[in-house]
């Protein structure tokens, strides 16, 4: 099935001829006043933007000092001749895009039609299953996330659900298995973290949240008063070619970044559109048999242990839902070296005790034989990494 496929026959009637599908008694889907699918004269940098006659590309990120709180000063702008590099360059992200000729879409508006299903199409109930999502007064992104999302869009930048949100609503798992809120857009790092902050300090109740920038991943977590619990996690769109954490603007790029095609899939909760850069996320949801395939198959061992955990993750947690295709990700799995966790130590301390940390975040609440018995599935280089991880490589 083709993502085209998927919206043949929705037609142009009225959502309201729909009807509700899951039995909650949604209301009908109206949407609102169209939103601008064009950028604004004084909006931010965006790719494929010229700075002093550079093509914009992305942006990177420069840790402050310890106790100097992230800032949008600490971003850094990529343009085309910085490929080579291993080190962001010392050019500040300007706060308002240059003057002259550009792209005026928005990067939604710059996919092909046929990626961009409005969410009712897809189903009937989505739209009103994220607006209770969102809205949902026990979840942990309940105070701080409406605040945020106006800023960001005040500010010019797009924002959109990603990773577990989207995929577990659009295979049909309901808002019940969505375990955390992650979000993706067009604010670089340090800019997103100044947005959050100066909402947070507006508000007298979330004040003293905090929102630091990992420097290794770019992801700014708002965090809950322990300074442990993550509220909200925010990454800008992927962008690869650089020699150290690097974000865009364009969805097509970020698509290509993620683990697995499930989870390049998007949802514009502004304007309750479902985006499907790769082209295949969307099928591989709404397949018979769940899809779960890897979108780039690397040949660096530690991305390839990485998703060998998170793949675990990922099939032990859909295991009642159904079977599972993974003829795509077991024809990979099965061209890793034997002694997988061997080539990690190999790159150093730092890079097995991330790969620890990893498995303990992924796989830590599942039992040993259980984690075997799933990883078994995808080869034996996969099950001997996970019995070393574990601490019994026989």
């Amino acid at each position: 099935m083709t993502v085209t496929d998927d919206v043949e026959g929705a037609g142009t009637a009225g959502h309201e001829a729909l009807g509700c599908h899951c039995g909650r008694g949604c209301p009908p889907y109206s949407p609102a006043s169209r939103t601008e699918d064009v950028r604004g004269p004084d909006g931010p940098v965006m790719t494929g933007d010229l700075v002093d006659g550079e093509r914009v590309v992305g942006f990177a990120y420069v840790p402050p000092q310890a106790g100097t709180p992230a800032g949008a000063r600490h971003d850094r702008l990529l343009t085309e001749g910085d490929g080579g590099r291993t080190a962001p360059p010392r050019r500040p992200v300007p706060a308002l895009r240059p003057p002259g000729p550009g792209d005026e879409r928005l990067p939604h508006a710059r996919l092909p039609e046929k990626v961009v299903v409005p969410a009712a199409r897809r189903s009937p109930c989505l739209p009103a299953a994220v607006n209770d999502l969102l809205a949902d007064g026990s979840a942990p992104w309940a105070r701080v996330l409406p605040p945020l999302a106006r800023a960001a869009r005040a500010a010019g930048h797009e924002l959109w659900l990603s990773g577990g949100a989207p995929r577990e609503l659009l295979s049909g798992r309901g808002r019940e298995a969505v375990r955390d809120l992650d979000l993706t857009g067009t604010a670089p790092a340090g800019h997103f973290a100044e947005l959050a902050r100066g909402t947070l300090e507006e508000d007298g109740e979330t004040y003293e949240l905090r929102t630091p920038v990992s420097p290794d991943t770019l992801v700014c977590t708002v965090l809950g008063e322990d300074q442990s619990t993550p509220l909200v996690e925010y990454r800008g769109l992927g962008v690869g070619g650089f020699g150290f954490p690097a974000t865009g603007t364009d969805l097509v790029a970020d698509s290509g970044q993620r683990d697995f095609t499930v989870n390049s899939v998007l949802y514009d909760f502004a304007r309750h559109l479902v985006l499907d850069p790769s082209e295949r996320g969307l099928p591989h949801l709404s397949a018979p048999e769940r899809v779960l395939a890897p979108v780039v198959r690397s040949s660096d061992p530690r991305v390839q242990a990485a998703l060998a955990l998170r793949a675990v993750k990922f099939l032990a947690r859909w295991e009642a839902d159904g079977p599972v295709d993974t003829s795509e990700l077991r024809a990979w799995t099965e061209e890793f070296p034997e002694d997988l966790a061997g080539r990690v130590r190999e790159r150093g301390d730092q890079a097995w005790a991330q790969l620890v940390a990893l498995h303990h975040e992924c796989l830590g609440a599942l039992p040993a034989h259980r984690q075997t018995a799933v990883a078994s599935a995808l080869g034996p280089s996969v099950e001997h990494l996970l019995k070393t991880l574990l601490g019994s490589p026989e």
